[in-house]
């Protein structure tokens, strides 16, 4: 069930008397927080472009594994952990970074194992497109200061 529904849920138990309007209130603010709980809140009001363009250099690191093989993996995963102490903003983008690796490796090597059936092929080419595409947006969009969760990609951190 989305926020919305179960917001909507919410309000229409209120509206049937079945909850009071603080039991409602109180209600509505878990489901909102648990939305969220998949990224501690960062005050992104006050600009930090220094922090804005190391989480841009993670996400573009990716790019690296095309010149130098296995670098494209290393490289955002140092940026990450040498970073997230000094700048908390760097936490998120390298878990969003770090999931899509993970991701993307267990779709090509499923992509693989179908490709000897002659049916993986697509898959293989959808993940190198993606694996060109998403880290484009994701820099672009942590330099504006905001995180973007690559779609399609599993949650392991």
């Amino acid at each position: 069930m989305s926020v919305a529904q179960e917001i909507e849920r919410l309000s229409q138990l209120r509206n049937q008397g079945t909850l009071t309007e603080s039991e409602f209130q109180e209600a509505k603010a878990k489901v909102l927080q648990e939305s969220q709980a998949g990224h501690p809140q960062i005050d992104f009001k006050i600009p930090n472009p220094s922090a804005n363009q190391t989480a841009m250099l993670l996400h573009f690191s990716q790019y690296l594994g095309f010149m130098v093989p296995l670098l494209g993996f290393a490289a955002p995963i140092l940026i990450w952990q040498l970073k997230k102490d000094t700048i908390p903003e760097i936490d998120i983008h390298g878990r969003i970074v770090a999931n899509w690796i993970l991701s993307s490796l267990i779709y090509s090597i499923i992509s693989l194992v179908l490709a000897l059936a002659m049916i993986g092929f697509v898959g293989l080419i959808l993940i190198g497109c993606l694996s060109v595409i998403y880290p484009l947006i994701g820099g672009i969009k942590a330099n504006d200061g905001h995180p973007w969760d690559y779609p399609g990609s599993i949650r392991f951190f």
